[in-house]
């Protein structure tokens, strides 16, 4: 039995180079910033390797190669899906259209201007949404408002309540075929001052291979004047050119609406008929006029849907390793988490002989002893607002600092350091039936490079530097099971307010001086 052949899909995007379209092939087609992918995106928010493209069953799918930011349809972050034309994909920063032919239904370019196209009636966006709220307006009164607010209320309904972009985009395409006598219609949106496809639909066996377009001058009157406007065939117009007509474009009708959020254009609807016995009259201006006003509403809702989500995230991200009071003034923007060089103390924090007692322990009791002790230690690192750099097996890197500026960061450190101690002697006081418990603690001031570090697939906002590696080496090296030492120029910051017992200059590893370190009795004052 031979398959059916594959319906060809093109891919259209823009990266650095331009303006791209390329035609998905049989087999594997490898999407990335590599060199050695098929699709090479010239961008850096796309990974080496971000996705591929693979023939399945006689369609074909895109699966994304566990990529840094992923691979989206709408707001949604999938891992495969099937290509369909008219699906608008999105690697980072990058928007790609999956088209059907290389003769696309779909062209949004401007550049050049099309045929005549003879606006026969417009409606002023702004003012309807005026007269929706009951306020007087310059315009006219709607033709029948009531039967359009009747038509459209259940479905606003619907359409408000999805949470998605790909959701409010694509239902209100699917809504205007239901409710208009219309063939075709997109729906795009502006990003970079572009606009960019999002949604497409026709009736069945309608479309074929022929264009909708836009002549440029109407599409600045829909943008600039915020104005809907009904489009009909103007061949046998006598105030218009007779050489030119969209009825070259078989299109008989067209109307296109602005989609405005307070007050900002965001995205245009069109809809048009090309199929003969079909007219947009301007009652169906009307109704496309009221449909995007609640197309506008919903995406405003589903993109503050989506702020929220992003925050969410953002703060489950942050909250990992910032103490709560750093966590908010982070998301207000009052603290950056910028590569930087600073000022600040690092604390190494290790359990001794843990390695050797987790092998007579079941591997869910040494992670749940991990997981309890971690989280007694965390926190008296956020007491101090301090930052949470790694957990590294039995060890836990925290720093000071950074990314708020503190300046007295190596008190909060030793504080820190004093305060995990106490809580580790209460933590098997508190479990007789753990194995006995130690820590020996590292601690080191100075300057360091603080920032996001890694690879575009995965980076740690952590420090490196003299000054981490003294601190690991205090700890390793120096420090005894309960010890909790410091660099000399952390006792010199703040020794005076903590007891502590001089020690020998040591060698450390790596190191061509000897460093004078401290060990830690604790806070003067107290017993």
């Amino acid at each position: 039995m031979t398959l059916p052949a594959i319906a060809p899909l093109m891919l259209r995007f823009r990266d650095s180079s331009g303006d791209r379209l390329l035609q998905v092939c049989s087999g594997t087609m490898l999407i990335g910033r590599s060199s050695s992918c098929e699709v090479c995106i010239k961008d850096d928010t796309i990974s080496r390797n971000h996705a591929r493209i693979i023939e399945r069953n006689g369609v074909f799918l895109i699966e994304d190669l566990d990529s840094r930011n992923g691979v989206q349809i709408g707001n949604q972050r999938i891992t495969s899906t099937e290509l369909r034309p008219g699906m608008v994909i999105r690697m980072g920063n990058v928007s790609i259209l999956v088209d059907g032919d290389p003769e696309s239904v779909f062209d949004l370019q401007f550049d050049h201007d099309l045929p005549d196209q003879g606006v026969l009636e417009s409606l002023n966006i702004d003012d309807l949404e005026q007269q929706l709220l009951g306020k007087p307006a310059e315009g006219g009164v709607v033709a029948d408002l009531g039967v359009a607010l009747d038509l459209f209320k259940n479905a606003a309904e619907t359409l408000l309540t999805g949470s998605s972009l790909s959701e409010v985009t694509q239902g209100a395409i699917d809504l205007a075929l239901r409710s208009l006598p219309i063939d075709r219609g997109f729906l795009s949106l502006v990003e970079n001052d572009q606009l960019i496809p999002h949604a497409t639909g026709s009736r069945e066996g309608l479309g074929g291979n022929r264009r909708m377009q836009l002549s440029r001058t109407i599409a600045r009157q829909v943008l600039d004047e915020h104005r809907a406007v009904l489009i009909r065939d103007t061949g046998n117009m006598d105030n218009l050119s007779t050489a030119d007509s969209i009825i070259q474009m078989h299109i008989l009708s067209a109307m296109c609406a602005p989609l405005v959020v307070q007050g900002e254009v965001v995205g245009i609807l069109y809809v048009d008929c090309i199929e003969s016995g079909k007219s947009l009259e301007p009652e169906h201006l009307d109704l496309i006029s009221v449909l995007a006003l609640m197309v506008s509403s919903a995406l405003e809702q589903s993109r503050l849907h989506q702020s929220v989500e992003v925050e969410k995230r953002r703060r489950k991200e942050l909250s990992c390793r910032l103490s709560p009071n750093v966590v908010e003034r982070v998301l207000a923007g009052e603290s950056q988490l910028g590569s930087m060089e600073a000022d600040i103390t690092v604390l190494f924090a290790d359990l001794v002989g843990f390695t050797a007692m987790s092998e007579k322990m079941a591997p869910r009791e040494v992670v749940d002893l991990l997981n309890e002790l971690f989280e007694e230690l965390t926190a008296e690192v956020f007491l101090e607002d301090g930052t949470l750099d790694k957990y590294i097996g039995d060890a836990l890197i925290a720093f000071f600092g950074a990314p708020e500026q503190q300046d007295d960061h190596p008190a909060r450190a030793v504080r820190t350091a004093l305060g995990m101690q106490n809580r580790i002697r209460e933590m098997s006081a508190q479990h007789p039936d753990w194995p006995p418990l130690s820590m020996r603690i590292g601690i080191n001031s100075g300057p360091a490079v603080v920032g996001d570090i890694g690879s575009i697939q995965r980076s740690d906002y952590t420090v490196i530097g003299d000054t981490v590696n003294i601190a690991s080496r205090l700890e390793s090296q120096v420090a005894k099971a309960g010890d909790v030492v410091i660099g000399p120029a952390t006792a010199q910051s703040c020794g005076h307010q903590f007891l502590l017992e001089e020690m020998q200059e040591t060698p450390l590893k790596g190191k061509s001086r000897v460093v004078k370190p401290w060990r830690v009795l604790g806070k003067k004052g107290c017993d």
